[in-house]
């Protein structure tokens, strides 16, 4: 792949293997996508990148995935959004997926560097401009990205959290609770099964139990890494940023409201376009991964 090629495809952390992959990928009916996909990574840790590559003249569009996992689960997403035009490119933040590091361990300040050492190494290769899209958790690290590198111009949020508006009194309390913890036993794990249920998420979708038992799922997290998350301030509640913006939610979204949407959206002092999507949930990246992509590249190309 020109610049990239001398870039080594890295090996799951800690020799991780999943017995059932292939499973797992036929029940996700990905394999032909994947076939298409090149890998290259950047950093010492090192950051896996999957692309699925266009032109060198399009646009890049950057994928972050949601909590707990990682960029190989969305490729027929992925896949389908290079179909519209783009130069896709999924990252595997710092201890996830394919990426190297303490598995579960980031900070919103380090996967905001990390984002832009990617940057750095698309710009070698292609010249069209620089997208970003972030699913679930994914989202709230998508914008902090953006906010801290002017060469991201649009970002799509797939459904959005922040920490200015809390969806109720529940999460507002969990998140001091986090903090504090944070600050007596760092490194102390929560399981992920606290805050997702996956089992209920993925209910009736054929690779459902198989992603459940995926080992290269993160399926609990540090309190220094919840802490960095459920404090950070987003910069678009402060102030109006270059980058334009929109956050795509299904009508039937279980993880957040459409309501609570538009009450970020009515409180932040940046623009965002709100695009609801009757009868769809929260897991559209894999329950509606082809309609999705054409939501995503309609509001890109606009």
């Amino acid at each position: 792949m020109g610049i990239l090629e001398p870039l080594l495809k890295p090996t799951p952390t800690g020799g991780e293997v999943c017995p059932s992959r292939e499973d797992l990928q036929r029940a996700l009916g990905s394999e032909f996508y994947l076939a298409k996909r090149e890998t290259f990574h950047v950093g010492e840790l090192p950051i896996h990148c999957e692309i699925y590559e266009y032109d060198v003249d399009a646009p890049v569009l950057m994928f972050l995935p949601g909590i707990g996992t990682y960029g190989e689960l969305y490729a027929e997403m992925l896949w389908s959004l290079s179909q519209q035009g783009y130069n896709v490119v999924a990252i595997d933040p710092p201890g996830h997926g394919y990426s190297g590091g303490e598995r579960g361990v980031y900070t919103v300040e380090s996967v905001q560097a990390t984002i832009s050492q990617v940057i750095d190494a698309l710009e070698q290769r292609f010249d069209g401009p620089c997208y970003i899209y972030g699913y679930s958790i994914g989202a709230l690290l998508a914008v902090a990205a953006a906010e801290s590198d002017e060469r991201i111009s649009k970002v799509v949020c797939g459904t959005l959290l922040t920490t200015e508006v809390p969806p109720d009194l529940f999460h507002l309390l969990g998140w001091q609770w986090t903090w504090g913890s944070a600050m007596l036993f760092p490194g102390l794990r929560l399981p992920l099964s606290w805050m997702v249920d996956y089992d209920q998420l993925l209910a009736g979708h054929p690779a459902g139990k198989l992603i459940n038992s995926d080992p290269m799922l993160v399926l609990d997290y540090p309190f220094k890494t919840l802490a960095s998350l459920f404090s950070h301030k987003a910069g678009i509640m402060q102030r109006k940023h270059p980058f334009q913006m929109a956050l795509v939610q299904g009508e039937q979204d279980e993880v957040l409201s459409v309501g609570y949407s538009r009450r970020v959206i009515s409180e932040a002092v940046q623009p965002i376009e709100l695009i609801t999507v009757p009868g769809e949930g929260h897991m559209m990246p894999l329950t509606a991964p082809v309609k999705l992509a054409g939501i995503i590249a309609d509001w890109l190309n606009t």
